[in-house]
């Protein structure tokens, strides 16, 4: 995976954590989160499937936590944040607002990870 890829893995990673956030993600959600992450990814230009990382992402879910998830997510921002544009952070608060609206309305927990990663990716 090159940088560009790692940073919409991470994106993949915190949509999972917010989506996962009120409780467990059942199919239906796993779909819809998939279809919003595809979407809403504006890496259209980059020779890489966004459908696949999350794919991968989602294979994980019994293995990660929300907390988990987030931390691995901002590790690879942080470390990819070279390649890491304004618009790609614009980007990723946007996904995650689209994660979180998608399952009924935002709940506190969801509202509280948004905002770290709004708070966090600023400082990036």
């Amino acid at each position: 995976m090159n940088s560009v890829e790692r940073l919409y893995y991470a994106l993949g990673e915190l949509a999972y954590a917010v989506a996962k956030a009120d409780g467990q993600i059942n199919f239906e959600e796993r779909n819809k989160l998939h279809d919003i992450v595809v979407k809403g990814a504006k890496c259209h230009n980059y020779e890489f499937n966004v459908s696949e990382i999350i794919f991968h992402i989602l294979q994980k879910e019994n293995i990660f936590n929300v907390e988990d998830s987030y931390r691995s997510a901002m590790r690879e921002i942080k470390a990819n944040s070279k390649y890491l544009t304004d618009d790609m952070k614009a980007e990723f608060v946007a996904v995650l607002d689209k994660v979180a609206r998608a399952f009924n309305s935002i709940t506190k927990e969801e509202r509280e990870l948004i905002e770290r990663f709004r708070k966090d990716i600023d400082e990036i």
